[in-house]
């Protein structure tokens, strides 16, 4: 496979969607060659396609970059708690939810070409780390329950998410994109301060402000979109509770959902939690398959005991007081997953392809997705004009992000 010649980085192997043993980095720093761009996307149209692999195709040496950083930004102090940990307790939780990572600044390189009939971006970001540990089943010894891993971080040590990335682009209705979208970009669909917030639930909420405007997101999610290889696809719109916190914009596109993430089993004699699905055994997996479901390498939870001992689909148990160190918060290496995954279809929620691989200091990504995909929920692509968008990358987050906005894709 050809590649790139970086100026400053030999060229690497890599594997596929997998860290890699030794430590690569991704090409954050362009090529003189070409010259490179802090704000403008140029997509010009390929001599020959790039193979849609993940890999870097030579080809790819002939577009210009668009260099920049995302960076996480201060979110506001919040009133109330939002994990379940903390039990109400606001002491427990940072007063801004983005503070433990707060100044982090994410390199990136992004790149573009089209075939007439596809538009390729190549995203290259910094990331020392693959995450995948998101929302993980431990066993707390102390009260014999079954809990998770924080979503959201109260400290820099509390990271327990995957990785993630989202672009944001303006849809045309009627002819015209959102009113603001071309200075503001992701900044106008955001909006804070809501009222009648309650624990658990946030004060900053995505929505179109005015009816009728749309917005396309493509939000991809490591663990999530791991078998499908795409964004979950999605769109942003008006809601009628704009103002408070119960208002929810964002939307997915039509097709089948790539995940299940609602992993609690309670059970009903009992009244005790648990983790929903588990491998029996195994250690250090971060998803579980449909089809490991359906094959019975997976099994399902149908009782959680007053000690914690869980019952399987099978009759066979699993008893965490024997092993309390492979359970253990943080770090016990057979914690249960919180997601099921499936491949999803051939529809719009999949759509948007993605191949990505973690090369060791970084990311690796090919996106592909038709210029127009049919879709009225989706934005068109067009040879000759200029669209704004806008980037967000999450390092093992929930929601805190580094922002890239106010940028512009120019096609020819």
């Amino acid at each position: 496979m050809k590649r790139i010649k970086l100026s400053l980085l030999a060229a690497m192997a890599v594997l596929s969607f997998t860290s890699c043993t030794h430590d690569d980095a991704p090409n954050v720093g362009g090529d003189p060659g070409v010259g490179s761009s802090a704000d403008v996307l140029l997509v010009k149209k390929f001599k020959t396609a790039p193979v849609f692999d993940g890999d870097i195709d030579e080809i790819w040496s002939t577009a210009r970059p668009l260099l920049s950083a995302a960076t996480v930004t201060a979110a506001g102090n919040k009133t109330v708690t939002l994990n379940k940990s903390s039990n109400g307790n606001l002491a427990l939780e940072p007063s801004d939810l983005f503070d433990p990572y707060k100044g982090e600044s994410y390199k990136y390189s992004l790149r573009g070409g089209h075939d007439g009939e596809y538009l390729y971006l190549l995203l290259e970001y910094e990331d020392e780390a693959d995450s995948m540990d998101r929302e993980s089943f431990y066993f707390d010894p102390a009260t014999s329950t079954w809990k998770q891993e924080n979503k959201y971080a109260n400290h820099k040590n509390d990271k327990f998410y995957e990785d993630k990335f989202g672009f944001m682009f303006p849809i045309k209705v009627n002819g015209a994109y959102p009113a603001g979208f071309k200075d503001g970009t992701c900044t106008i669909t955001c909006h804070s301060g809501l009222t009648g917030t309650a624990a658990g639930t946030k004060s900053t909420r995505h929505y179109m402000k005015n009816a009728g405007e749309l917005a396309d997101l493509w939000h991809w999610k490591r663990n999530r979109n791991v078998l499908s290889q795409s964004v979950d696809d999605g769109y942003v719109t008006t809601d009628a509770n704009a103002g408070i916190s119960t208002a929810n914009g964002r939307k997915s596109d039509d097709g089948i959902k790539m995940y299940d993430d609602s992993p609690v089993f309670t059970d009903a004699v009992t009244g005790m939690k648990g983790p929903k699905w588990v491998k029996k055994g195994q250690s250090n997996y971060f998803w579980i398959t449909d089809a490991e479901l359906a094959s019975g390498v997976a099994k399902l939870v149908k009782g959680v005991a007053v000690n914690g001992v869980l019952t399987l689909s099978d009759n066979s148990t699993i008893d965490p007081n024997t092993d309390l160190a492979s359970y253990a918060k943080g770090f016990g290496k057979k914690r249960f997953p919180s997601v099921t995954v499936n491949p999803g279809a051939a529809d719009f929620r999949s759509d948007t392809q993605v191949r990505a691989k973690h090369i060791g200091s970084g990311w690796q990504i090919e996106i592909k997705r038709k210029l127009n995909s049919g879709d009225p929920k989706d934005a068109v692509f067009v040879v000759g004009e200029e669209i704004p968008f806008g980037m967000a990358i999450f390092n093992n987050s929930a929601i805190a992000h580094g922002m890239s906005n106010f940028k512009t894709m120019k096609i020819e």
